[in-house]
């Protein structure tokens, strides 16, 4: 093997400790084992650093764990060494600039060779989320967790069987490789225009290296983490920032004079009683938080009519809108931050527009090859730029970034919900109502004849504030929460988002995302598709659900603290299962620590697990238990209304007089 992109992962145990090498291009596996039966030899460590050092290797959390182990491999550990070292940085949370240093001094006393690595905890978009997890969430074909404790000695069958879990291990990490292929290719456009390695980087990561760069080439000169970050802080007020209600004003005013505590990690919080406050503002209520304004709606369900319109204003780019309005920066980049900051907006703006005149020129006439090369550019471009300024949001309140700035995070993230709740209050008191407000938009449900009126109002909010507004119109708005509802466009095409929605649909207008589908686990997806071909297309929900013949469709992921187990076989901690007419529920591994008693996970009654996808569709599927589950998202989002629940008699004794109540 040389100059590939091999797949890695490595196992390790007290008197075992294997590497597995797996090349996608034609699907060969190279395994090496160190262990009691079989000692690796000085041939075989002489393979394994050649293999390290003459190939791209990718893995997950490959940097922080396998990367030290297997230098310390190298270094000639021997298995009971390399289980210290195994526990040191999985137990000890070792971090891996660590390694090189003494083991007297927390580290492992190797030093790691600068291999060409790409990481895939970071790339992907949850860098919280296991192995297990996202295999649940891609579909793989097999679900399998570490078959043995990890502190336990193996028996020459129960090395093989963990050399069958590496193997499993490599495919589903393959299989993220695969899906990963366009923010990959992103990456390696990056560090070849800005000349840095970003591939192990995640968004916010690549976005701080990208505006780091770019300052330190106009200033000529390296800068560094500011070792004197901002302490507490208080806000400031933009000046067109204003209200007619004394309520709104009020709170204005103490925020004015509240100060921001910058606490030991660097984090800021919102004040507790900006955090309780709920702002009434017309017939909907608002809360504020440091991921946003959100309004509370839920089980609600809003239609257009021949008199009123639903229209979503989202204001275009909001944060990095703010930001670079504000004049304030990280000390460690000085004023040069927000000149190279605009400058990113701007040529993002400038590449996005390339991209739609030859999308557009292209409905005239094919393109040549040329102007196909100009569009895959400026694609690129647009969405490395996008990163730059979306991610640099993400590291103003990280205490380790080059980027930290908490009264900047702060500033960006209260001015934007400010701002909206200055545009929802002129609206209110135009006699315009806001139906539902979250983070960087609005929706109205606007008299048709006030249309005009709607749209100078927003003007003139977009004069006052310096932000972009764009709108969308909806036919009808569907609610489990904020966060979670179903919006339809008038062309019969739908916007989904939260629980309701299915990433994973591809066709009817809907298009599958890789980025949700890695952020969520499946939850009976075929159940979205029910409720929102019953809402598109009239289609009832059990035609919907009969109709697939994919059981990916009907299966749920569950993380399982402690692991769970069914029928008393152990399955895991992250578990694949899907509702059977033969099935049962899955309880926790582990009895509850005061009553012993062994808990059932939640929503697994009737189920059946499927760590390992069958070819075929089960004919064991309880159709009717995904049915009544498509029925509830709809009382959920108010397409149909909740039926009451009438709550038995209860019997109150109180001075020998009964009392007969009923609770609805």
């Amino acid at each position: 093997m040389s100059g590939d992109v091999l797949i890695s992962d490595t196992e390790c145990y007290p008197n075992f400790w294997s590497i597995g090498f797996y090349r996608p291009s034609d699907g060969r596996l190279k395994v090496f084992e160190h262990s009691v039966r079989k000692p690796i030899t000085e041939r075989e460590l002489d393979q394994v650093r050649r293999i390290m050092a003459q190939n791209q290797i990718v893995g997950y959390n490959f940097l922080n764990y396998d990367a030290p182990m297997i230098a310390a491999l190298l270094a000639g550990r021997d298995n009971r060494a390399l289980k210290l070292a195994n526990d040191r940085i999985i137990v000890g949370n070792m971090k891996p600039w660590f390694a090189d240093k003494p083991w007297a001094e927390g580290g492992l006393g190797v030093t790691v060779p600068r291999w060409d690595i790409v990481d895939l905890m970071e790339p992907q978009p949850n860098a919280f989320a296991s192995l297990k997890a996202l295999a649940g969430r891609m579909h793989a074909p097999k679900m399998q967790d570490l078959p043995y404790d990890p502190d336990k000695p193996l028996t020459e069958e129960e090395m093989d069987m963990v050399l069958s879990y590496m193997g499993n291990d490599l495919d589903v990490t393959a299989r993220l490789w695969f899906n990963l292929e366009e923010p990959l290719a992103l990456r390696a456009a990056i560090g070849a225009e800005y000349g840095i390695n970003v591939m192990s980087k995640s968004d916010a990561q690549v976005g701080e290296a990208i505006i780091k760069k770019r300052v330190e080439q106009a200033r000529g000169e390296r800068v560094f983490r500011d070792d004197n970050p901002p302490q507490d802080f208080k806000y400031s007020v933009p000046q067109w920032l204003s209200y007619e209600r004394d309520d709104l004003r009020t709170m204005l005013e103490r925020l004015r004079e509240t100060t921001f505590e910058v606490q030991y990690n660097g984090k800021v919080e919102l004040p507790d009683w900006l955090a309780a406050q709920k702002i009434a503002i017309g017939s909907s209520v608002y809360k504020m938080g440091i991921g946003g304004l959100h309004s509370t709606e839920s089980n609600r369900s809003i239609l257009s009519d021949d008199e009123n319109v639903l229209i979503d204003f989202d204001v275009a780019s909001y944060y990095p809108a703010i930001i670079i309005n504000s004049g304030l920066y990280p000390i460690a980049l000085g004023p040069q931050f927000l000149v190279e900051y605009r400058k990113i907006r701007d040529e993002r703006v400038v590449a996005k527009a390339e991209v739609k005149r030859l999308d557009k020129l292209e409905k005239q006439r094919p393109l040549t090859p040329e102007e196909v090369h100009q569009r895959a550019a400026a694609k690129a471009k647009e969405a490395g730029l996008k990163i730059a300024l979306n991610g640099c949001f993400g590291k103003l309140g990280s205490i380790y970034s080059v980027l930290y700035a908490p009264h900047l995070m702060i500033y960006t993230t209260l001015t934007g919900q400010l701002a909206l709740l200055m545009l929802i209050e002129r609206a209110e008191r135009a006699g315009i109502p806001v139906v539902s407000g979250n983070t960087d938009g609005v929706v109205f449900y606007c008299p048709r004849d006030r249309q005009d009126d709607l749209r100078a109002i927003t003007r003139q909010w977009e004069a006052d504030t310096a932000f972009v507004l764009e709108d969308t119109e909806y036919t009808a708005l569907y609610n489990q929460s904020v966060n979670s509802y179903i919006a339809v466009k008038p062309d019969g095409t739908a916007k989904w988002k939260g629980p309701v929605a299915n990433p994973w649909r591809d066709g009817d207008g809907f298009k599958a995302d890789i980025r949700s589908q890695l952020m969520k686990n499946p939850q009976m997806p075929i159940v979205a598709n029910a409720v929102v071909d019953l809402i598109l297309k009239g289609t009832p929900l059990e035609e919907t659900i009969r109709a697939s013949q994919d059981v990916r469709d009907f299966v749920t992921v569950v993380a399982v603290q402690g692991g769970g187990t069914w029928r008393g076989g152990y399955l895991g901690k992250t578990v694949r299962y899907i509702w059977s007419t033969d099935g049962s529920e899955i309880l926790k591994a582990k009895p509850h620590a005061t009553t012993g008693n062994y808990a059932k996970v939640s929503k697994s009654d009737g189920c059946r697990p499927v760590m390992e996808l069958p070819e075929q569709l089960p004919s064991d599927i309880d159709y009717a238990a995904y049915v009544r589950a498509a029925e509830d998202v709809l009382m959920d989002i108010g397409f149909v209304e909740r039926p009451r629940v009438v709550k038995p008699l209860r019997v109150f004794k109180h001075s020998a007089i009964l009392h007969w109540a009923i609770a609805v």
